[in-house]
Order: structure tokens, then sequence, then C-alpha cells
């Protein structure tokens, strides 16, 4: 039976265009029609914006329980393998406490209108079936990227491991390349294709690892790593001017975790040059202990951060950072066949946004409004799959 959000404000299509006084129509989990033509009977929006659900493109779900645990620590002591202080926290738990950590995470996204999201999963493949059954019944959508158990030093127990978690994820995740040869790399990411599994790495996070490559390897982390062709890199933090004309030439996407990036001392990313250079961008809350699953946060911090490294204010559209909050997150991670923006045939996950919140009246500019002003508070409803599930919000 078709279900209709009506008399709305909607940022459709790839290019968010906005729709005045349109209707958003439902059949079941996906979006049939949005049209500016329609005086049937309806759920009465009043002027709303609806906006497509988030695709929050790199987290670390399983380390919900952990929140604030390591704040001031480095990145090595606070979340590296396998002595820090979030190895410590999940070797802690069992399996039972985990998955109902990660529900809890997963509950916690949803409700701030993320509609998917890829994670770094620990664990190997059995992390892997956690947050599978973490998720199973929630209308979210969990792209996986599992981490093996052993180190790349256990070469052929780690290649073993990478090829079952090709079967059993989307794809592996890889926190850091500089305990790989070339050739291991090579053999890694033929394994994945053999698959049909991706191949996610953290890159240039950290300026103490962008120096080991180049002391070890003779060229730095993402020099390296476009040999063989990676299908998504995470953080550029430490990425100087020829990785990124490199990364903007071979089209990999990026995944931008700012607020992580910066609470954890890493430096504060080159978006202003990512951004101007072309590469496909998208955005990631990444780790629950440091950071909240904020997507609006994130985009606000970004969009700033680009004005200012730039000395720019008109250094990119705000309409541009929604773009990578959304579609940009969905392309990175292979989903935006059904996810990332409203349109006919997608799936209907979006976020109903109260523009007559004191917060946000009056609304002289959409999409600034929505990137600079707009938060969790603002949220009238939440649509997941064509569930209603939240109405309201807490600002985190």
């Amino acid at each position: 039976m078709a279900k209709v959000y009506k008399n709305a404000t909607v940022l459709a299509g790839s290019e968010l265009r906005v729709m005045e006084g349109a209707a958003v129509v439902l059949d079941g989990e996906h979006i049939v029609e949005i049209t500016t033509d329609y005086s049937g009977p309806g759920i009465d929006l009043d002027g709303a914006i609806v906006i497509p659900g988030f695709v929050d493109a790199h987290t670390h779900v399983g380390d919900r329980g952990a929140k604030d645990m390591a704040v001031g620590l480095p990145t090595v002591e606070a979340v590296s393998p396998p002595d820090s202080v979030k190895y410590r926290y999940l070797q802690s738990l069992t399996p039972e406490e985990l998955t109902r950590s990660m529900r809890s995470g997963a509950r916690e996204m949803l409700a701030a209108g993320i509609a998917a999201f890829g994670d770094f999963r620990e664990g190997g493949v059995h992390g892997s079936e956690l947050l599978k059954n973490a998720v199973r019944d929630l209308p979210i959508k969990a792209v996986i990227f599992a981490e093996p158990t052993v180190p790349p030093g256990e070469w052929p127990k780690y290649l073993h491991e990478a090829a079952e978690i090709g079967e059993a994820a989307e794809g592996l995740g890889i926190g850091d390349i500089t305990l790989f040869t070339a050739d291991q790399l090579t053999v890694l990411k033929g394994a994945l294709e053999a698959h049909s599994a991706k191949l996610a790495i953290h890159i240039a996070e950290t300026r103490k690892a962008q120096q080991a490559s180049e002391e070890r390897w003779g060229a730095s982390e993402v020099k390296r790593i476009l040999e063989v062709a990676p299908d998504l890199l995470v953080h550029m933090t430490n990425a100087d001017s020829a990785d990124i004309e490199a990364t903007a030439a071979a089209g990999v996407p990026v995944v931008c975790c700012p607020r992580t990036n910066c609470i954890l001392g890493d430096g504060i990313p080159p978006l202003y040059q990512l951004w101007k250079a072309g590469v496909p961008l998208s955005l990631g809350t990444d780790n629950f202990m440091f950071t909240s699953p904020n997507m609006f946060r994130e985009m606000d911090y970004f969009s700033r951060i680009v004005r200012g490294q730039s000395n720019r204010p008109d250094a990119i559209e705000a309409r541009d950072v929604l773009s990578m909050a959304t579609l940009g997150g969905a392309r990175a991670l292979g989903i935006d066949d059904e996810y990332g923006s409203l349109e006919p045939g997608k799936i209907a996950s979006f976020i109903v946004i109260d523009p007559k919140s004191p917060n946000l009246q009056p609304v002289r500019d959409i999409y600034s409004a929505i990137v600079h002003r707009a938060g969790l508070a603002d949220i009238r409803l939440v649509v997941a799959r064509g569930q209603e599930l939240h109405r309201g919000g807490t600002e985190r």
C-alpha cells in the first residue's frame, strides 16, 4: 500500500534540487515518485525540509562502549592493535556484550538520520558476523570491511583469513600498509577481487605512518597503495600535494574524518587541497569512542575547515558538502544504486527537518542552513526503509 508524505520541500535527485510543495510517494521501503503535482491524502509535513538519509562512510561501531576512554592519548596508544585502549576494551567483552553495544550504536545512528554506514570491523569473519547479527532486523545498511585477527607478519594465515573475509563481508580493512611488501599487497588485492570484495585502507592517517613508509619503502603510504588500485582510502590526514594529485588522477574515493583526526592530534586534513584536486570525497564520523555519529557536525566542521584553509569564503558550496554526506558516501561504499539520494526506485530513507525551529528560522539558504546550522534537535522525523523510526532529536 502506498504511503505519501506531502507538502514538503524536498532535496531531490543526485543534484539535490529544491522541490517545493512536493510529495514523496512510497511503496513499502522504496520511493516510487517525487512530484509537485499531488493533491490527494497523505501525511502533511507542513513545509518541512526532506533530505536523503546520511551515509556515514567510515565508522568503528565496535568501540561504542569505550566512549571517551582514550581522549588525550595519541592514535597508537588509543586505537592501534594489539595493545591500545580500544583493543584491550574489545578483548574484555563477550560476543553477546559486543553485539548489544553495536546494536545500540546502530540505533544511535538511525536516530541521527544515518541510513547506511561503512564499518571497519575488528575480529575478522567472526567480528563481521557479530555486526550482521547486531543490525539484522534494523532498517540500516552496514557495509563491512573486516580486519583480520592475525598480523601480516603471519602471511599465510593472514592471506587465508583475508580470502575468508572476502566471502563473508563487503571487503577487507587495513590499518597499516607499511607492514606489507608490494608483492603482498598485489596478491591481497587479487585474492579480494576473486570474491568481488573491496580493499579499504586507513592511509596517511598519522605523520609517523607516512615517515615510516618513506624510511622503509622509499615512498609514501599513498603512493604505495595506489599501485594496487585500492577501492577506498580513509583519512589522508598527512598526505602531501603529490599524494593528493596522484589520488585524484586515479579517481579513488577518500573518506574524510576531520573531527576524529583533530581530537587524536593527527592534524587537520588537507581538505581544501583534496576538494580542489577533484578527489571523490565523502564523510565519516570514525570511532564512536571519540566522535558522535552526527553527520551535521561533520559537515559543518568540514565546510569551515575548507574555507579557512583556502582563505576563501566561497571555496566550496554547502550543497556539495551535503552531497558528500549522502551520495558521496553511497558512491564510496558502492551502494548508490539504493542509497544517497531521493529518487524513484531507491530506498525510502530520509530525514525530515523542521525549518521553523528557532535554530533554523528564517531559512535564507537551504543548503547552508542544513550544513552550518541544523542539528539533531531540528529533526522532526526519520524514515528508514519506509519505517517511521524517530521523532524529534537531542543535540550531541
